[in-house]
């Protein structure tokens, strides 16, 4: 059972974390912790009774919602449910008796407890579907906006690399509408019911999307025209400032996880750190340095196909694996050459708003201490209420990252991060922000 200190963690979360329903959402709200070697997380399962039974899951300290409850079952009292990630399953076997769910779980080789209560539904949200357009590119995305009274502050999420859907902003959406601030979701170009292709897009071209999302905010009457704002996770940190500078009608940005230097210099030095992590050689990392650079010149000059070609063809037979083998017309070359020597100070140099810049201190994906220094130069004279900060525990999800010979924990959201976040957008959305721009440690 949970000791006193997990039942008030339990009772304070519930009610910052109270589930929103409308006509689609769940009709049972079941919310409680998942317990294991010491550690807790709080686990809330939405179901759907009617007219079949299906339910989600949400993990708000580790920051998903929505997670399909895979091979759902309820007969005579008992309830079996899995979560199905990238690596590995876990499995939720329990009993109902009233208002309380029971049982144990297993992940791998770790296992455990939960315990759900049913609890009564939030206050609702409305969210609509929406379609804005960049040009001939169409977007289409979720704007979720308080209960209550506008006009609100608003926020545009921007995607990180790779083939982004709504639904992977969705949990930081609901976060912000949870702090009276609307959020606005969409498809990245080329994914889900976003016409486009990111793939063969430059960072410019998605910077001009968040601007038509930001366009689309304010034509809605629940919308402050003056307090809309921008947040960029990973790629979209970089593309964030660069729609800043596109629209005055910009009062904010939300920098995460972005890196302070090239995407070329960040992409090497990645490679190089993953390789030592791996356990790799010298020879071998310098040898898939080498290919990298290699397919980068040939990106940007069309020069030395053959050489590059053969070299993808022995780093297959190599240990290490080479990066799979590009054909001559890839999209992966376009992209490099569009985007792989964006340098974002000059960007953040001349931003016209506040901007909060946030940093995991063992983010593995980028150079973290020279990002910092980077940032911190270029925001010397940036608008009051600029910060950087850093959560030195954090990686690039901005998840706590366990020390070497640290227990197993459940993941979860460096401390006051989420708080940091939604606070400074209240404060910024209210004017009341009056700090120099600093680093936190």
């Amino acid at each position: 059972m949970p000791n006193s200190r997990m039942l008030l963690k339990l009772v304070v979360l519930v009610a910052l974390w109270s589930r929103p329903t409308d006509a689609q959402s769940p009709t049972q709200h079941w919310v409680g912790l998942q317990l294991a070697e010491g550690g807790s997380q709080i686990l809330i399962l939405n179901l759907t009774t009617s007219p079949e039974m299906k339910g989600t899951v949400d993990l708000p300290e580790f920051g998903a919602s929505g997670i399909p409850a895979s091979n759902l079952a309820v007969r005579s009292g008992n309830i079996h449910f899995e979560l199905v990630g990238d690596n590995s399953t876990a499995a939720f076997d329990g009993t109902i008796r009233g208002d309380l769910i029971q049982g144990s779980w297993r992940e791998g080789a770790h296992s455990g407890r939960f315990e759900l209560h049913l609890q009564p539904m939030g206050p609702s949200l409305i969210e609509k579907s929406v379609t804005f357009a960049n040009g001939d590119v169409r977007l289409s995305g979720s704007l979720i906006v308080p209960a209550g009274k506008g006009p609100f502050p608003a926020v545009v999420l921007i995607q990180g690399a790779g083939p982004e859907p709504r639904s992977a902003s969705r949990f930081m959406a609901e976060v912000f509408v949870q702090n009276g601030i609307a959020a606005l979701t969409y498809d990245k170009r080329g994914v889900g019911e976003s016409s486009g292709d990111w793939q063969t897009s430059s960072f410019e071209a998605l910077a001009g999307d968040a601007v038509a999302g930001v366009n689309y905010l304010l034509t809605q009457p629940e919308i402050s025209k003056s307090h809309v704002g921008l947040m960029g996770s990973s790629q979209g940190g970089w593309i964030a400032p660069m729609a800043a500078q596109l629209s005055p009608n910009i009062s904010f940005v939300i920098v995460k996880s972005a890196a302070g230097v090239t995407p070329e210099r960040q992409e090497l030095e990645r490679t190089e750190r993953l390789m030592h992590e791996r356990g790799f050689s010298a020879a071998e990392t310098q040898d898939a340095l080498e290919l990298y650079q290699q397919m980068i010149d040939y990106a940007f000059t069309g020069n030395g196909w053959e050489q590059l070609s053969a070299a993808q063809e022995k780093a297959s037979h190599e240990n290490w694996g080479g990066y799979g083998i590009f054909p001559r017309d890839s999209w992966w070359f376009k992209f490099i050459k569009l985007n792989f020597r964006h340098d974002p100070i000059p960007v953040l140099q001349k931003l016209h708003c506040p901007v909060l810049v946030i940093f995991g201190g063992k983010d593995p994906d980028l150079p973290v201490d020279l990002s910092v220094l980077n940032v911190n130069k270029a925001l010397a004279s940036a608008p009051s209420g600029s910060l950087v900060v850093v959560f030195p525990k954090a990686g690039h999800d901005l998840r706590d990252v366990p020390a070497p010979g640290e227990a197993w924990s459940f993941g979860k959201f460096a401390l006051g991060y989420l708080d940091l976040v939604t606070s400074w957008v209240k404060a910024e959305s209210a004017s009341s922000i009056s700090s120099a721009p600093a680093v936190t440690h």
